[in-house]
């Protein structure tokens, strides 16, 4: 598939979408060219994806102790993100300018669970940390939180810009998701692999895992009862074995909405 859709995106790429900025637009699907996706690159900055891997992912295991920049609220937090602890993009600019609104709130999927425009690029390599505050997320029955980024429909396939997960109670200590990029098609584990239906034009509900979709993380699967940080850190570059789709200010993982499913309430 990876080869298929490094023949399909050079195609989507070539024009561009003026609203989106510069060099920040995403790929248009091969199948629908006025649906606009959210996340790659210019095809000007796109590099030969016969050339040697680089060296990797910079940030792609960071577990180190948040800053604590993100304070409680006084008010009880709704399910979404409520505080962008700390942001390091790498070369990435797409959504910025709308920082840090454009990660708050529920998902901003497109007509059809086409990707969303409403996202904060990381970069490949780049990282976010987000803050939620009490009651936080607690573990129960399946999923507990969701995480929402932009695949992009290709054709019968999906464009992935894929992020690995950890989860913190207490900002100093972290627990990963099982995720392999480099070894796994789709990278399952990982976030950005499912697409998004949950919407503002619809009925759908963000926090439900049936119907919302978006990648579903058990709290239960690494052993925590309750997080309040989420850091997602990209890892494209890994799984697609080179800096492919890294060029532009779109690069990299984009991060719509994480919602919570399960609170304690």
């Amino acid at each position: 598939m990876r080869r298929l859709l490094l023949v399909l995106l050079p195609l989507a790429c070539n024009s561009p979408d003026p609203g989106l900025g510069d060099g920040a637009s995403e790929a248009t699907t091969a199948v629908d060219a006025s649906t606009a996706a959210a996340s790659t690159t210019d095809a000007s900055t796109t590099e030969d994806p016969t050339t040697e891997p680089t060296t990797g992912d910079t940030h792609d295991t960071d577990d180190s102790p948040v800053a604590f920049t993100c304070q409680p609220g006084a008010q009880p937090s709704d399910p979404f993100i409520d505080c962008v602890e700390s942001f390091t993009p790498e070369g990435a600019t797409y959504g910025q300018d709308r920082f840090p609104q454009v990660v708050l709130g529920p998902p901003q999927a497109g007509a059809g669970g086409t990707g969303s425009v409403d996202v904060l690029s990381l970069g490949c390599g780049g990282e976010v940390t987000l803050y939620f505050d009490a009651p936080g997320i607690v573990d129960g029955p399946g999923a507990d939180f969701i995480v929402f980024e932009n695949p992009l429909p290709v054709g019968t396939s999906t464009f992935v810009e894929p992020a690995r997960v950890l989860v913190s109670a207490d900002g100093l200590v972290w627990h990963a998701f099982p995720c392999d990029p480099a070894n796994a098609e789709p990278p399952l584990g990982c976030a950005g692999i499912a697409r998004v239906f949950a919407g503002p034009d619809n009925m759908i509900d963000p926090t439900d895992p049936a119907t919302a979709g978006g990648d579903l993380f058990d709290l239960a699967q690494i052993g925590l009862s309750e997080a309040r940080y989420v850091r997602l850190l990209d890892v494209g570059e890994t799984y697609y074995g080179a800096r492919t789709w890294c060029g532009g200010g779109g690069g990299g993982f984009d991060l719509d909405a994480i919602a919570v499913v399960h609170d304690g309430a």
